[in-house]
């Protein structure tokens, strides 16, 4: 064999373990890009440090106060927002899949928020605890705006019980987003 082979041999076999990082890296990559796991995952323990901010026994009849607008507009929901209202769901049909491998049910049920809840929560899958988190947040944040303008045809709902189902749903998304990143690392 001639230098050159030897050398152009010698070149691919080096080559062989580079390609085969990149190969299991795609997965990774795919599922995790821009860092998009730890984006979610951020979110929901930033929101978790405001709830467990707030003495939940004293938050009933504050929502029209100033600090509270201040408070509820401090969630962050972007991330998991885009994940839930992303417009191609085949492009996240593998982190769906690790998602839904790691979820548990909360231990802690949820509660009814009022007098006249009309709608009896059910959380099934990991999406449907993302979505319900999500439209819990945003649904207050909204409110608050409007209640700020002492707007009394709101109905009365209960905040200690709003924050602590947000809560048990975020706890749920970091419980799982924490298993779903040890296994994409």
């Amino acid at each position: 064999m001639s230098n050159e082979t030897i050398k152009a041999v010698s070149e691919i076999a080096n080559m062989i373990p580079n390609m085969w990082n990149f190969c299991t890296g795609l997965r990774s990559d795919f599922i995790n890009r821009n860092g998009f796991l730890y984006t979610c995952d951020f979110e929901a323990r930033l929101n978790l440090d405001i709830i467990d901010s707030v003495n939940l026994n004293e938050v009933n009849g504050t929502v029209n106060t100033r600090a509270f607008l201040e408070l509820v507009n401090s969630f962050e929901t972007s991330a998991t927002l885009a994940m839930i209202a992303g417009s191609n769901r085949l492009k996240y049909r593998r982190l769906v899949k690790l998602l839904e491998k790691h979820w548990e049910k909360p231990e802690t049920a949820l509660v009814a928020e009022g007098d006249n809840s009309s709608v009896n929560e059910n959380v099934v899958n990991a999406l449907d605890n993302f979505s319900f988190a999500v439209r819990k947040i945003e649904a207050l944040k909204r409110i608050t705006l409007i209640a700020a303008n002492d707007a009394v045809f709101l109905k009365d709902f209960y905040l200690d019980k709003r924050l602590s189902n947000i809560k048990t749903a975020l706890l749920g998304i970091r419980n799982c987003l924490k298993k779903v990143i040890k296994e994409t690392e």
